[in-house]
């Protein structure tokens, strides 16, 4: 049987297989539903009862001599409760009301000139990192016949966590050399790591920046074509410079449909996760599914929550028949699965998968 490191390449190449790869993640306690739905002791006992995907992710190791910075100055104004600690990139982030939420409070909100900008200590600075272990890293994980990918980065979330969301898109119009100063820093992280990601032997490198809302993109296609997109170009090519082979994969929430082509321009294989409540997922398959592979599709905003096991298993089943023909799908929710989603939808899903990704059957 196939093993998930060539079906990976297989699906960004479109090319059926004897099976599909599928996966779900979860937030907040619907693990442990799942978990007990499954009588599953941990997460290596459900993958193995489940049969999902599972890649595993290599990170370079901060070396020992690299500073450490203390950003306090930039939240006087603020009342940190006790216990909670500015990140170690600067960030604040103050308890949510659920799950995987906070509050995120950026460092540089209330700094608007760009000198004084640059005078914040940057931490995801590549010269601060050793990625010399990255290669060890990967045969450990191909070892167990397991995927190796690399969580790279972003370009517009990462940077307005540091500006703040709304100064960071004035920026963008009104101050863009601001909002490039950023964003340069971010490509300087993001050509470093996936070039030594790709020398190191990954099969795939994972980006991403919610840049959709439910309705549009969060800002203009033509803003984001003008400061970003070619950004994408110059760290996707060089990565497959270094190997053609390598697997990119792009995430971004909500409704991103102004701009697939271009995405698909600069080198994209598989775009994630094209979510169902925001854009209609078959006529992008119809306009790009010669061109593009995909992961994701199922709703998780309306099915899998408010449905029944047989709505999951309809709506999972089109998936496989339009999506699958190809080969270019990894059939998976269009997010994490929250706790309010029943066992039984869950179980719905994965014993679909488990019956129509498994073989031919589609």
């Amino acid at each position: 049987m196939i093993n998930d490191r060539d079906l990976l390449r297989a699906t960004a190449k479109r090319e059926r297989q004897e099976r599909l790869l599928y996966y779900a993640s979860f937030a907040g306690t619907a693990f442990n539903t799942v978990l007990k739905g499954y009588g599953a002791k941990n997460y290596e006992e459900f993958v193995k009862n489940t049969g999902v995907f599972c890649p595993q992710y290599v990170q370079p190791v901060r070396k020992a001599d690299a500073p450490s910075f203390d950003y306090s100055k930039y939240f006087s104004d603020i009342d940190i409760p006790e216990g909670v600690k500015i990140g170690d990139d600067g960030v604040l982030n103050l308890p949510g009301s659920s799950f995987h939420f906070t509050h995120l409070i950026s460092p540089l909100r209330n700094v608007y000139e760009l000198e004084e900008i640059k005078e914040f200590p940057y931490y995801k600075n590549p010269d601060y990192y050793d990625f010399s272990g990255l290669r060890a890293q990967v045969e450990q994980i191909h070892a167990q016949d397991k995927v190796a990918a690399a969580w790279v980065g972003r370009f517009f979330e990462t940077s307005w966590a540091l500006r703040g969301y709304e100064n960071l898109l004035a920026d963008m119009i009104a101050e863009p050399e601001i909002a490039e100063y950023f964003f340069q820093n971010e490509l300087r992280w993001n050509l470093k790591f996936a070039a030594e990601a790709v020398k190191a032997g990954v099969d795939a490198l994972y980006f991403g920046d919610d840049v959709g809302s439910q309705k549009s993109m969060t800002f203009s296609a033509d803003l984001w074509r003008k400061l970003i997109k070619e950004k994408w170009r110059t760290v996707w090519s060089e990565a497959k410079k270094i190997n053609p082979d390598v697997v990119i994969w792009y995430h971004s929430c909500g409704n991103v449909l102004d701009i697939i082509g271009d995405l698909i321009e600069v080198g994209l294989d598989i775009l994630n996760p094209i979510q169902p409540e925001c854009m209609d997922i078959y006529e992008i398959h119809k306009k790009y599914g010669d061109k593009l592979s995909f992961d994701g599709g199922l709703s998780t905003q309306k099915n899998f929550p408010f449905g029944t096991p047989q709505s999951v298993i309809h709506e999972t089943e089109m998936l496989i028949d339009t999506f699958g023909k190809n080969g270019g799908i990894i059939v998976a929710p269009a997010h994490d699965l929250e706790p309010e989603v029943p066992f039984e939808n869950m179980k719905a899903f994965f014993d679909t998968c488990q019956k129509r990704c498994r073989g031919r059957n589609i």
